[in-house]
């Protein structure tokens, strides 16, 4: 069973994985775009689509457990608990969910989380288990496990927590067999998979963008004023201002 870190690294340490891992890179390159400042982090097991991008923090779940990253520079991966980073508010501009969201009981709580430590003009994306892909109905990949969602799900829930989803992606059209014969065509086959089956890509990757005045009362994000006539109405509370530290 995928709930501990080490098995999903000895996933990716495979061909197929490295395989796997590549199709769900082509989906990422535009959102880390914005130069060596960006403040950036990933929560949950996203090493291989992290690795090659400057000062970005690892944040794994303490479920999970948590491995040294990168093995020849310096640290930066720590054990942490998704609904209370360890991190100051609207610290950072880019913030990756792999193998995070679906392990969750209660996702909700976690966006709210990602919500506050997401800069005003920050994004995330988010990488989870198609519910109609083949991959989360099988149980030797990582995507088999916790709960899948379908586009509309996961667009709903980002909704009502903070976020407004401006891009969809599907990647991973190969089928879930670590067979030497499909990964011999994986570039074809996610072609083709892109062109005639799109809803059906095994990853589903979906990119939003933070609201900063949410309708919806989620924690300390909003407070009631009372109106001299008696009535409640909702407004956003500003965050404070921390400044952006370099990751080393």
């Amino acid at each position: 069973m995928y709930d501990d870190i080490v098995e999903f690294r000895a996933f990716y340490q495979t061909s197929f994985g490295q395989a796997v891992s590549s199709l769900i890179q082509k989906q990422l390159g535009s959102f880390w775009q914005g130069g060596p400042s960006l403040s950036a982090a990933c929560l949950g097991f996203g090493f291989p689509q992290i690795d090659a991008i400057a000062n970005v923090l690892a944040l794994m779940p303490a479920r999970h457990g948590a491995i040294v990253w990168p093995s020849i520079r310096s640290v930066r991966s720590c054990l942490v608990e998704p609904n209370a980073l360890p991190l100051p508010d609207v610290h950072l501009d880019r913030l990756l969910l792999m193998h995070a969201l679906e392990f969750e009981s209660d996702p909700g709580k976690t966006l709210e989380e990602c919500w506050r430590v997401l800069d005003g003009a920050g994004r995330l994306m988010v990488v989870v288990p198609n519910r109609r892909g083949l991959w989360a109905c099988a149980e030797h990949n990582p995507f088999g496990y916790g709960r899948p969602f379908s586009s509309s799900q996961l667009k709903q829930l980002l909704r009502a927590h903070g976020f407004e989803p401006r891009q969809t992606y599907r990647a991973v059209f190969v089928q879930p067999i670590p067979d030497k014969l499909f990964q011999r065509f994986v570039s074809a086959i996610e072609r083709i998979g892109t062109r005639l089956w799109p809803a059906t890509g095994g990853v589903l990757l979906v990119e939003a963008d933070k609201i900063l005045y949410s309708a919806a009362n989620k924690g300390s994000k909003l407070h009631r004023l009372k109106k001299k006539s008696g009535t409640s109405i909702l407004v956003g509370q500003a965050r404070g201002t921390f400044p952006k530290k370099t990751l080393t």
